[in-house]
Formats: C-alpha cells, structure tokens, sequence
C-alpha cells in the first residue's frame, strides 16, 4: 500500500478519535440537567426600555444564568417613572397579592427606590420570610437600610470625581444647577448631590431645579452665566401625552444650552453631556447579582453587609468637547472617549484580515526559505569542520563530558571536566587511567568498576549521585551517567561519561527544607501565640488592677507582684517562640549597627570569665541599615552566648566585626538575595566547631546539643527569624584552624552611621475620652477599669456594630478608640474603615494577639497604633499618648 494512503488513514482515524473524546459525555449532560432550580422574582421600578434599568437587568442575567442554579427569573415592571408611585401602589398591592397567591420564590429583588420602597412596606403580606437584595437605591443613612433578611448595592456614585474633572476644564466655573425631579429615586439623588457638594473642597453655589417642565428649563439654561454649568439627573418629561425619555430630555437641554452638562448616569452618555464620572447598570446589576447567589447558597441576607463602594469610571463625549473647545489632554487617564473620529489609517475587517493572512503567509514562505538555505550551510560546515566543531562543542558544555576505550583509558575530556579536577587542559589526557587523573581515592575506585560495568554488560548508568573532592579539596557532589560507546557493527568500543556539578542544588534544596520548615511551624507557633496572648493580657491587667487596690507593703502585694512580673515573662516567651517565623517589624528605623554591636560586646567583655576573650572589628562610616537596634542586639548576644557555651571548658576567642560588603550574583543566589551592598556582622570562635551532621539542623527551633537546664534551642531558630524579618541572610561555615564562624548580611541603607535617628522621648496623656472594644469579657471587664485608674474616661463596649452607632450618633463624643482585631461578626479593620465613613478625623488603636494585625492596619490611615497582646499599662499609656499626637506607628 502507498505511504501516502496509509498517512491519510492514520490521520483520518485520529480526527475521529478527537472528535468522540471531544464530546460531551452522557454523565456530563446529565448532571446539566440536574442543576437545582431556583425561583426569583424581580421587581422594576420602571418600566422595559429605561436604559439604567435596563442595564441593571442585564447585569442580573448575565451573573444568574453563569451560575450553579437553574434560575426561573420572573420580572414585573412598576412604571414607577411615567406613573407615580404613590398612584399605583394600591392596585399593584391588589395585582400582586392576586398574582402570587399560590406562588413561592426563593428570593426577591428589587431594582431601584420605588420597587424597595414596595417590597419593605409590602413583603410580609406579599413575600413573607423571602430574602431581599435591593439595587439601584439611592441611600445616605445606615439605618434606610438596616432591614431584617435584606441585603443588597447602593447606587452611590462619587461627585467630586466629576467636579474635579469639571472644573479642570471650567477653571472660572462657580455655579452649579441641579436639573432633575422630586420622584423617589430624584429625591434621593438630590440629598446625595447636597451631601457630598457640602463636603468638596471648592465653594460652589448650587441651585436646584426640581419638577420643571422642559420649556421652563429651556427658558432658564439659554440665559445662565458664563461661570455657571448643569448637573443632570434622569428624568421623564410628559408633552402634549408623549413620554420624553431621560436622554431626549437631555439632548433637548443640551441643544438650547449655553453651559456645558455633565452627569453620572452611563446611559446617558452621548446625549449632549461633556461626560463625567458614571455608573454603569450592567457593573451594579452584576454585583447585586453576585449577593443574591451567595444568599441562595445558603448564606444570611443579614450577613452580607450592604455594599456602597462607588464602581463608576471616567466616560466624555468628544464631539460636545470639540463643540465647546475643550482640551483632551486634561481630561483623567484612562477615560473613554465616545464619538471620536476614526484614524485615517484604519482598514476594514476583511481588507485588514485579507492584508494579514497574505503577510503570514509571505512570513512562512520566507521562514521556510530561510531554514532550508541554514540547513544546507549547516551540512556543508558539519562536512568541513567536524572535528573543530565537536571540541568547541565539548568545551562549551557545562557538564564534566570525558570518553574512555574500551580498557579504561581517556580518549578525551572537555575543558568542564579538567578545570572541575584542577588540569590543564591543553596536555592531553591520551592512554591515562582514572587513578593517573581525579585524586579521590574512593570516587576512582567506584569510577573504574563503573566503566568496567558499562562495557561488560553493554547497560547505562543513569543519573548516580557520588560525592567526592574537586580541585580545590572542598567537597562536592555530581550526578554522573555513564553509556557505552558503539561502533558501526553494534559493538562497545568506550564509554562515554557526563556529570552535572549538583553541589549548588543541593545547597538550594537544604535552604527551601529549611524554610519551609520553618514557614510550618511558625503558623502552628502563632495560633497558639493568640490565644496564650489573650489570656496574658487578662492576667496583667487584673493583676494592675489589684495591686492598685492593696497596700504596696502588704504580703498580697509582693505575691501578685510575682504574678504579674511571670506572666510578662510568659509574653516575652511567647514573642520569642513567634520570633523565628514572624518576628515584629515593629521598631524598625534607620539604625548605626556599630553603636548597637559596642554596646552588645561592652556587656558581653564584662559577663565573660577571664579566659575567653572577646574583640571587636568595627568599620568606620559605615551606612545605616532599616532595622531594630533591639532585635539585631538580641542576634549578637545569642550567637556570643553559643560561642561562650563552645570555649567555656577550653578558653578561647570570641571575634564580632563589622564591615560592608557587595555580595554577587551567584552568592546572592545561595543566601537567598539579591546582588548588591551589604552590611556584613560576623561571629566567629576558635572552638571545636559543629559537627557537619547537624549543621542542617542548628536553626531548628527547640534543637539544642547543651542540657536541658542550659537552653530552650530558640537562641539560633530566634537569630534566623530575624536576619529574615530584615531581608538579609545568613551562613555557617568552618574556621580555618577550627571553630564556626557565623556571617549575617543586612542591606544597605542611605546615608551614613551618623545620620542614624535615635529614639525619641516620651510624653504622657491623659484625661482623654475613650471607646473600647472588646469582644473578650475578661479583657472587657479588666483593661477599662485599668484605663480608669490612668486617668481617662472610659466607655466600654461588647459589639463593633453598636460602637459604629454611638461614634456615628456623635462624632465628637470621644478622642480614641481602641478596639480588638479578632471579634465575631466584623473585624477591628472593617470597623475602623466604616469609623473614617463617619468620623474621619478620629484616631483609632488597634489591639491584638497576632502580628498578622500590623500588616492589615498598614494601608487605614486612622489606625494610629497597632498594640500587640499582652500589654500592660505603660504600654497602653505610650500608645495613647503616640495616638493622640498624631504620631503612626506599628506598621
């Protein structure tokens, strides 16, 4: 049979194999027929064929139908705009009631003021215990929206984003008219316009015309000033019985205008308006989509918080900003642009995609050209220039390549390999053994009976790992293949060898065993940290409590004093433990690490016993480093700790030096960094040294060679949290002569020691007015009482919600909050950010058994100090006092 046939064959079968793989499978279909069907009813405000609504809808439909449900979607319209509200709500009522008497759904959704204004004052007659997720309503109080079972998107939109635009363009803009109606939706709209023109940093006089008819406002805009401009809301107009939609009525008053229109509203843009900031039905409908899956999932209305962000982007008309003479370059980056002319150089679909196959195709004729014109040149150079071509060849690969006879002796080797043993590669390696060649003694015994091997049973070894000795006498490791050479007639000839130098692999791999384990046991170590925070920060403070309320001199003083300085002690324990996987940030400033190293060794000169000496080398002028003078002084007196545990018997020296460094590409690759200047500190001893089969466990937390009586093994798991919590890294190696020697590299800062800040004095504050919150009743009833005996006035409360009420009913009630980070329901973050809706100048403190806490307050600029369980009351005292100056912290 011809091989083009059979070719034809095979393909024709694979097409169809592709084909029925491709299919859908009977039990996928199955299982799409199986989606649970879910009942929805929709309730419109307007009516079909209003663009916002409209949008809203598609929104909704598009989110549903991509969802895990069969969704039956039931739509009425309450043509709420051509129709008022309160005219129809009656007959709607009875419709409705009439309609849905023996029909159940599984939630409601309403879409825009009029429709949320019905479903809440109707829906325990009509839809009792049906879920409700409203959209498209217009808010300004927490309480509109405080309904039980209900849920939903405020239609909120972000007006100074448009004035701001507006008056870039309109910089002698003063004026601003409000054209809308006094409907459900126009009111509310209307309070939003005052509320947020009441907060905008520009004075602008606002007028508002409300329940005009369009001549009347016709008459009015063809005689406004030159430092006036409008802001339109949608409305419907009525003329001569004829319902004028939002945008005709907007395109009518743009046509007899003589200042420029902006607005909110998508769907009105390119009817007239410059553009502005808008919302888009399609974005508000999907999200208010998104809630109702998660409540007919199985999740609370009551749970789902109200969502207010405002989701509007830039959008501008450049026929009307041509028409006004307006600049393009002013307007925000990123805007859409409607209307704008098409480039001259642009092509129609089929010519631009007719222009492209054909460029394509040129493109492989060319590359096909192209290849088979290198592809004869190569040949024609293989046949010239093997043999140059095979040693070049050899040279440049990076593996150790070498080829030996069929009696064990080199035929070659390339230049990898003779500089990996210390050769020189131009003098031949011709008829020498193993043994003449590599020095290891046990690696060229193993490498002759391995070759032996190879050609006596005509078999490969493939990927052997081996240590041995390279040039230089340092150990090395390399994963060696070995396979037999053949000649034309199928008979071994040689053996051709290749190893790959593994040694910095395996160094890496040890590095990401370490850290990860290190990553695992710092999360286990953190959540017990918590919750042992928690209860530490009860015991202090009832122990303060208490000692204030005895006499200083009395035997239960001295007895609670002992509690209270154990359960400090239990803290910093506890910060210890959390110190080798997450050490605080907190502290961190530009630091002159020679001050802080003289001062560590000046202790340590006095501590030490006569026969061990401790020096110090420390490089003048050296750069400041970002860091914690406390933890980096805590690195120096546990490395110096073991040191003093290594020569205690013997006596000995103790080196601590100080220097720059510039640490390159390949070292940065193996401590973990990246290239560039270091500060590099350095301990060394001329003790007996580690021993090389724990050296991979000395940073394990609780690891420990000493007695238990002597160490926790923390001491070098702490000193490894903190060189990573500063960036920098750290290595082990022996001393020449002996002993260990342990090199931490820090990165560089700006400026030099001397610029170094120093800390700062502390005052204290008192008599402010504070709210705390808690959700611990032990720390509820303890840290107010502790506070008051400080000198504040104390208002202490259970639950975030009801602190958001009281601060949102005064917001000048009190000049701190000091609030838990973990409580049920709402977190300290999420409470502090609904605190800068309302009261944006109030400072906050947030309190925490985590460090995880810092990181979450650092981006809420209210969140003054991040205070991490336990706490006593200096501390409390110093972060009150930092709060109420201004001063941010924690982070």
């Amino acid at each position: 049979m011809p091989k083009s046939i059979t070719m034809r064959r095979s393909f024709i079968f694979i097409l169809l194999l592709s084909c029925l793989w491709l299919l859908p499978s009977p039990e996928s279909v199955a299982a799409a027929d199986e989606k649970p069907k879910k009942t929805v009813l929709c309730l419109n405000s307007y009516h079909d064929g209003y663009q916002w609504s409209d949008g809203i809808m598609r929104g909704i439909r598009a989110t549903l139908d991509n969802s895990p449900y069969k969704i039956d979607l039931q739509i009425e319209y309450m043509d709420a705009k051509r129709y008022h509200y309160e005219d129809v709500t009656r007959m709607l009522l009875r419709l409705y009631n009439e309609k849905f008497k023996n029909e159940k759904f599984d939630l409601l959704i309403t879409s825009d003021n009029d429709a949320y204004s019905f479903a809440t004052q109707y829906r325990d007659i009509l839809f009792p215990g049906v879920p409700l997720v409203y959209c498209g309503v217009n808010f300004l109080n927490t309480d509109d929206t405080d309904s039980d079972n209900a849920t939903g998107v405020i239609e909120s939109f972000d007006l100074s984003k448009t004035l701001d635009v507006a008056l870039r363009l309109h910089p002698n803009k003063r004026r601003i008219y409000v054209v809308g109606d006094s409907s459900t939706a126009g009111a509310a709209i209307k309070r939003q316009v005052q509320n947020q023109l009441a907060r905008y940093g520009v004075p602008l006089a606002a007028e508002y015309w409300t329940d005009m008819s369009l001549r009347n406002v016709l008459e009015r805009v063809e005689r406004l000033d030159d430092d006036s401009f409008l802001f339109f809301i949608p409305y419907y107009q009525v003329i001569d019985g004829r319902f004028l939609t939002a945008e005709e009525v907007m395109q009518a008053i743009s046509d007899r205008s003589s200042v420029p229109i902006y607005t909110a509203w998508e769907f009105l843009a390119g009817n007239g308006a410059v553009g502005g900031n808008m919302l888009s039905g399609y974005l508000h409908g999907q999200r208010a989509a998104q809630v109702a899956l998660e409540i007919l999932d199985g999740r609370s209305a009551d749970e789902i918080p109200v969502y207010r962000e405002t989701t509007g982007e830039y959008i501008f008309d450049y026929k009307v900003m041509q028409r006004l003479h307006l600049p393009m370059d002013l307007l925000p980056e990123g805007s859409t642009i409607l209307n704008a002319p098409k480039a001259f150089y642009e092509l129609s679909k089929e010519l631009f995609w007719t222009i492209m196959v054909s460029f394509v195709l040129l493109v492989l004729v060319l590359v096909f050209l192209l290849l088979a014109m290198l592809e004869r040149r190569r040949v024609e150079r293989k046949i010239k220039d093997q043999l140059a071509f095979q040693e070049t060849l050899m040279d440049t690969i990076p593996q150790l390549v070498s080829w030996k006879d069929a009696d064990g002796r080199y035929l070659g080797i390339n230049r990898a390999f003779s500089e990996f043993f210390g050769m020189d590669h131009s003098a031949g390696v011709a008829n020498k053994t193993t043994h003449d060649i590599i020095r290891d003694p046990e690696y060229s015994s193993w490498a002759a009976a391995a070759d032996k091997a190879v050609i006596n049973k005509h078999e490969a070894f493939r990927k052997v790992r081996r240590k041995l000795m390279d040039a230089q006498g340092d150990p090395a490791w390399i994963e060696v293949n070995k396979v037999p050479i053949h000649d034309r007639a199928g008979q071994v000839v040689g053996v051709l060898s290749m190893a790959d130098n593994i040694t910095t692999e395996l160094n890496l791999e040890k590095q990401l065993l370490q850290s990860q384990k290190m990553e695992a046991i710092g999360t286990l170590a953190g959540g017990i940290a918590h919750d042992f925070n928690n209860i530490l920060t009860s015991i202090i403070n009832s122990t303060e409590l208490a000692v204030g309320d005895l006499d200083p001199d009395s035997v239960t003083t001295r007895d609670l004093e002992r509690v209270l300085k154990a359960a400090r002690r239990g803290g910093r324990v506890v910060k210890q433990i959390l110190a080798f996987s997450r050490p605080s940030t907190e502290g961190f400033r530009p630091t002159d690490l020679g001050a802080v190293i003289t001062e560590a060794v000046g202790l340590l000169e006095s501590s030490m016993p006569r026969n061990i000496e401790v020096r110090a080398g420390i490089a003048p002028a050296l750069s400041c480093v970002h860091a914690d003078p406390t933890q980096i002084h805590q690195v120096v007196m546990n490395l110096c700790t073991n040191a003093f545990h290594a020569l205690r018997g013997r006596g000995g020296l103790i080196k601590v030096g100080l220097d720059g460094t510039e640490v390159g590409p390949e070292d940065a690759d193996l401590l973990g960094l990246t290239a560039g200047e270091y500060v590099r500190l350095t301990v060394e001893d001329n003790g007996p040294g580690i021993p090389s089969e724990i050296v991979d466990k000395i940073f394990d937390p609780f690891f420990t060679t000493k007695d238990k009586t002597e160490g926790t093994g923390l001491g070098l798991a702490v000193v490894h949290g903190i060189v990573h919590s500063h960036r920098g890294g750290l290595q082990v190696t022996a001393r020449e002569g002996g002993g260990t020697v342990f090199t931490i590299y820090l990165p560089k800062g700006d400026g030099s020691g001397a610029g170094c800040e120093a800390d700062g004095s502390e005052t204290v504050a008192a008599g402010a007015r504070i709210l705390f919150v808690e959700d611990d009743r032990d720390q509820l009833a303890t840290t107010p009482r502790l506070l008051e005996t400080m000198g504040f006035e104390m208002t202490a409360l259970e639950s975030p919600a009801a602190a958001l009420r009281m601060v949102g009913d005064d917001e000048n009630r009190f000049d701190l909050v000091i609030t838990d980070y973990d409580m049920p329901g709402m977190s300290g973050t999420q409470m502090a950010k609904d605190l800068a809706a309302v009261a944006p100048n109030l400072p906050i403190i947030l309190v925490s058994g985590r460090e995880d806490a810092v990181h979450a307050a650092a981006d809420l600029p209210n969140i003054r100090m991040v205070v991490i369980k336990p706490y006593d009351k200096q501390d409390l005292s110093r972060a009150i006092n930092a709060a109420l100056t201004g001063e941010r912290q924690g982070e």
